[in-house]
């Protein structure tokens, strides 16, 4: 029974993208093949992949198509047309090739528009002229691919050459629930297969065969290496065979295929030799798979699937690498063009974690590439992974939650199915064998949805499948064992859609609105236009919608019927403030002028309504300028000009349109941005000429020695004579045991400051491991006596880690200056310190070797002079009465208001609002001089709270009055 299934696709609409083209420049040369070169004479041949400049748009056109919901012929027809296309800015590079050719330089080439690129055996002397053409982007390694072979064991079933029935790992992922109670078996879909070849003539595959139905052998079977069988499948392995009986395999009294309605294709490029160098019979085979009869306005001769059991050869070379990249672009035209591409994980589990193949390994996106383990289905639920299953993570340099690997995983451990001569076997096993169970069921999923995308397809896979071992996705099981009839019901139409609204503000759409069914892994977003649309088998969920913005809605008891779309909207409350972004953070600056404009990018669901900048000097009460509209998102603010030495403090308020309320940085008032107002000075600036009289030096530890001096061996001062150095004096080269400081005087670091100098150093390297140096030098602070601690210099110095000997003066992982080097500046950021400060120079020596030391020259640090003027300290300066103001302010739990007096004094000191309504006193008694200090706790004088607005405090005092205003903010 195929289902036909048009819920969600529509016309395509005109497309129109220009392809990727870069600014023009000389191509690259992969590490790898730089490498091999290297090691090769100027005439010697090698086989090189010339990728071109010019490449079809592959992401963005298959984004489109599926935002089009276009149909798998219409994806057809523009992905292979749009390849074809790019693959014209070729002409000139063949040409060039063909006239060299003529000349030797060229053994032979071939032309790919799978990808653009050319596949050439070139001399190592015309590869490298080739890197300075403009239209070829990369020149890299051409490479053969290897087998994952499987796992051989003794017979568990006897000896059974037929008569077996369904076979085991077939019931185990429901694929005959699929048959018997939803009436499909992958009838009208194609299989492919990219393997050891097949037995054309076997039994449970000869009918399945599509050249068998009336189509030219041509397009159903390509032949890359067995020379002598063009025209029909043939397989030299048995590998290809066992693979396509699972994917498809029917028999009179044997079922092994999981899709055995489905025909199948098929090609033989895997582990029988190699091709010659100026071809590829991977790409040789992509490329057919994306277009078998060469037509791209047809695609019933497309594969709907291929099964992949190989990887790239790790044994072929110093260029493999993790996560290698070489056939991406390939796959990725094979499934834009409408081909799902399954992938075996690897037999290599046994080795520990990221053991998974490339390019199974691949994870750029959480879909790409499907890679699959391997479970023993012959264990009762829950299934154990094989013994020989690779494990994640992933070795691609990606963010976490794409490291996990591999996908899912289906039954790889005995798996009965046939091999050539017209037998069967359960002997073999390995993730080959769990790979075409997945692929089995994309094609049962295929019947059911014809139109069902890659992407959806890989989605309902792992979406469906039955967890194992920890809950969630994990490097072992992946997202668990697949289930047939489960990931079929979901791709059949049955789901549920709608679209997430902003009850509070207009019902209008939210974009990003987490929507999920309780009790599963299913889940997605909505769009920009507030829609989403989630597949799900039928049964009664609770679906709950969920955004940060909002409060979460959960709706129970949602039934969703066969082959139904269930309408599903959410009304959502805004309960959130506008977003912060873009904001200024001042750095502490010499400017006494200002204003010191202040902008950020403030957006909400509800619309902006106020944006309002907060400031404080020196620790007094906030003021507060509106900040105004400057286009698009952005707002902006000033903080007016302050005199030296001023403490800036201040945050950002934004509220919506319904009253949600945020502050930057999140925890304002509490948290606050600051930055200083000060001069910029030079604490120490010494270039040695002197001799430093005020620097000290000593042993660090006792039990070691001390070998600082001036030096007038090296210096770095233009025109100077002499250094630090810590060596030997009398030989030039440093020995003993050393662990000894040079010590800078005490001087008063304010904020912002930077230590730089010039060095000179050269100690002993390990030659075992030259990342490691048994000596060197490091850099050290001290603030207000304390301890030294290590500083480490700005990036782009070298630093060694230093391994422990005994005796020695660090300990091993100490990072140290090592190595030879000349005279080079070094920079160490001071800001995170502040205090009386002193710098120490320290070299450490485990006595074994003897060279130059280290020298020091040209020492500077400067930064900006801070001090504090306390409330002590205005007191000293001041007859007056001085209000220091509320902190924090604004508030919305409790302030604190400080003052100072003069002398004895009675004091009233009382809140008002904004009418001039005494809302409650603080103090009513006479104090001694000094400062003072009391806290508001937002309450009036009926204890009661206090409503978000505006107060003031006052304060009178018999030598003056004061005031000042404080917001509330509930």
């Amino acid at each position: 029974m195929k289902k036909s299934f048009a819920l969600f696709w529509l016309p395509l609409c005109t497309l129109t993208l220009s392809f990727a083209i870069a600014p023009a420049q000389a191509a690259i040369l992969h590490d790898g093949l730089a490498a091999q070169l290297e090691m090769m004479n100027d005439d010697d041949m090698v086989s090189v992949i010339i990728i071109m400049e010019q490449q079809a748009p592959v992401a963005d056109l298959n984004q489109i198509l599926k935002e089009e919901r276009a149909s798998l012929r219409t994806r057809h027809t523009t992905i292979i047309r749009e390849l074809q296309e790019a693959a014209q800015s070729q002409t000139d590079l063949l040409g060039e090739l063909s006239q060299r050719q003529a000349l030797g330089d060229v053994a032979g080439y071939t032309s790919y528009w799978i990808s653009n690129l050319v596949v050439a055996k070139l001399t190592k002397a015309y590869v490298y002229e080739l890197t300075a053409r403009s239209d070829i982007a990369q020149i890299e390694s051409n490479f053969t691919v290897s087998l994952i072979e499987p796992i051989m064991s003794e017979p568990s079933l006897g000896d059974h050459s037929r008569g077996i029935g369904v076979s085991p790992g077939l019931r185990v992922i429901n694929a005959d629930r699929v048959w018997y109670e939803l009436g499909i078996t992958g009838a009208g879909t194609l299989q492919g297969g990219c393997d050891t070849g097949v037995d054309g003539d076997h039994p449970a595959l000869y009918s399945r065969w599509r050249g068998n139905h009336g189509h030219p052998a041509s397009e159903c079977w390509l032949s890359v290496i067995n020379s002598g069988h063009d025209d029909f499948p043939w397989d030299g392995s048995g590998h290809g065979t066992h693979v396509m009986g699972t994917q498809t395999g029917l028999a009179p009294d044997d079922t092994v295929g999981v899709a055995w309605g489905s025909l199948w294709i098929a090609t033989d490029p895997i582990n029988q030799g190699v091709s010659p160098g100026f071809d590829s019979d991977i790409i040789t085979c992509y490329q057919w798979f994306a277009d078998p009869d060469e037509d791209p306005e047809t695609n019933d001769d497309v594969p709907d699937v291929v099964q992949n059991s190989w990887r790239i050869n790790e044994g072929f070379g110093g260029d493999y690498t993790d996560c290698d990249s070489r056939w991406w672009e390939v796959i990725d035209a094979c499934e834009a063009a409408g081909v799902v591409t399954t992938w075996s994980a690897g037999n290599e589990g046994s080795y520990g974690p990221e053991t998974i193949g490339s390019p199974a390994d691949r994870a750029t996106t959480l879909t790409n590439c499907l890679s699959v383990g391997a479970i023993d289905g012959h264990d009762e639920f829950p299934y154990d992974i094989a013994w020989f299953s690779s494990l994640g993570p992933t070795g691609c340099d990606v963010p976490p939650e794409r490291k996990l690997k591999p996908e899912v995983c289906a039954p790889g451990v005995g798996i009965y199915s046939s091999i050539p001569g017209g037998g069967y076997t359960d002997t073999y096993s390995g993730t080959s064998m769990a790979g075409p169970h997945v692929a089995g069921v994309v094609a049962l999923m295929r019947e059911a949805n014809p139109e069902a995308d890659v992407e959806f397809i890989k989605e309902i896979l792992m979406g469906t499948a039955v967890d194992l071992g920890p809950a969630g996705e994990d490097n072992t099981f992946g997202w668990g064992v697949i289930d047939a009839y489960t990931a079929v019901l979901s791709v059949m139409g049955s789901a549920i859609e709608g679209t997430a609204r902003n009850a509070s503000y207009g019902s209008a759409p939210i974009e990003g609105v987490l929507v999920e069914v309780s009790g599963s892994e299913r889940s997605t977003d909505t769009g920009a236009d507030g829609t989403y649309s989630l597949s799900l088998a039928p049964g009664t969920y609770t679906v709950q919608a969920s955004h940060p913005s909002f409060d979460t809605v959960t709706v129970p008891g949602v039934t969703v019927a066969f082959d139904t779309v269930t309408p599903l909207d959410f009304d959502m409350t805004d309960i959130l403030g506008p977003a912060f972004s873009d904001v200024t953070e001042h750095a502490s600056t010499d400017d006494n002028v200002g204003p010191y404009v202040t902008e950020a990018t403030v957006t909400d669901f509800s619309a902006v309504n106020t944006v309002t900048l907060y400031y404080r000097v020196n620790g007094g009460a906030f003021q507060f300028v509106p900040m105004t509209a400057a286009g698009g998102d952005m707002f902006t603010g000033d903080i007016p000009g302050q005199d030296y030495v001023s403490h800036i403090e201040y945050f950002l308020r934004a509220s919506d349109a319904v009253g949600n309320a945020t502050y930057a940085p999140e925890g304002a008032p509490d948290v606050l941005h600051d930055f200083y107002i000060a001069q910029y000075g030079v604490f120490i600036d010494e270039d040695m000429e002197a001799g430093s009289p005020d620097w000290a030096h000593g042993v660090v530890n006792s039990g070691f020695n001390d070998q600082w001096h001036i030096s007038t061996e090296m210096n770095h001062t233009p025109d100077g004579l002499q250094s630090w150095k810590c060596g030997d004096t009398g030989t030039g080269d440093y020995g003993g045991l050393l662990d000894a400081g040079l010590v800078t005087p005490v001087f008063d670091l304010g904020f912002g400051g930077e230590l730089t100098y010039w060095q000179w150093i050269e100690s002993e390297v390990s030659t075992a491991y030259p990342d490691y140096a048994y000596d060197g030098g490091i850099v050290e602070i001290s603030i207000d006596g304390g301890p030294f601690e290590q500083l480490f210099p700005e990036e782009g110095y070298t630093y060694l880690i230093r391994e422990r000997l005994n005796p020695g003066p660090f300990p091993q992982g100490t990072e140290v200056f090592s190595g030879s080097f000349d005279w080079h500046q070094v920079h160490f950021d001071l800001s995170a310190y502040s205090g009386d400060a002193q710098i120490r120079f320290r070299f450490g020596s485990d006595y074994d070797g003897a060279m130059e030391g280290w020298y020091i020259d040209d020492v500077m640090i400067d930064g900006y002079e801070l001090a504090h003027s306390s409330l002590e300290d205005q007191a000293a300066r001041s007859s007056r009465l001085v209000l220091q103001g509320a902190d924090p302010n604004p508030f919305s739990q409790s302030t604190t208001l400080r003052y100072l007096l003069p002398g004895t004094s009675d004091v009233l000191l009382q809140i008002f609002d904004m009418n001039g309504r005494l809302v409650r006193t603080l103090v009513q008694e006479t104090q001694q001089s000094g400062p003072h200090q009391i806290e508001w706790d937002g309450l009036n004088s009926m204890a009661q709270p206090v409503e978000t607005g505006v107060y003031f405090t006052r304060i009178k005092t018999d030598v003056g009055d004061a005031a000042d205003r404080i917001v509330v903010i509930r």
